[in-house]
């Protein structure tokens, strides 16, 4: 049983942006079971990242008057399972720097060993422009209307049985 781990990261992690259920995983062995992220959510201009930015002069209306809307049904069953692993493992990583742009939902960056089970991300969105990301964006003289009439909205019915076999060193 010869086990030899080895791992250097001395870098750097930039990230501009990480949106709903996203993970960045750096390390021997990384493990995340039974992720869940459910929601609804109404957005009237959303997440501005970067450097002037200009909004000038926006009229945003967002009417969402459901009824029902985004009734969640997430009844999960986890099942993880222990294992020893008793043979030869060599693991040799040597890393500088991660750069991650734009991580989308249900996104993992992994660096190493992963192991991820359960990963949910059900979702209904109503965005006027949603996510402006970038420097010297201009936007000027708009006008937005989302009108949501729906008498039932976003059913989401994600009930999973889900299993994992974790190796342990």
């Amino acid at each position: 049983m010869v086990k030899t781990t080895n791992f250097n990261f001395t870098g750097n992690i930039h990230v501009q942006t990480m949106e709903r259920q996203c993970g960045i995983f750096i390390g021997e062995q990384n493990t995340a079971i039974g992720w869940s992220a459910h929601g609804k959510q109404n957005n009237v201009i959303g997440t501005i990242g970067g450097r002037s930015n200009v909004l000038y002069r926006n009229i945003s209306i967002l009417i969402d008057p459901d009824v029902v809307d985004t009734p969640i049904d997430d009844r999960d069953i986890h099942i993880a399972l222990d294992q020893s692993n008793d043979e030869s493992n060599t693991t040799n990583l040597n890393l500088n720097s991660v750069n991650v742009n734009s991580m989308q939902p249900s996104s993992t960056v992994f660096v190493g060993k992963g192991l991820v089970n359960g990963i949910d991300a059900n979702q209904k969105q109503n965005a006027n422009h949603a996510n402006i990301n970038g420097n010297h964006n201009r936007l000027m003289n708009n006008v937005n209307l989302n009108n949501d009439q729906d008498q039932v909205d976003a059913i989401m019915d994600d009930r999973d049985i889900k299993i994992t076999n974790i190796e342990k060193e």
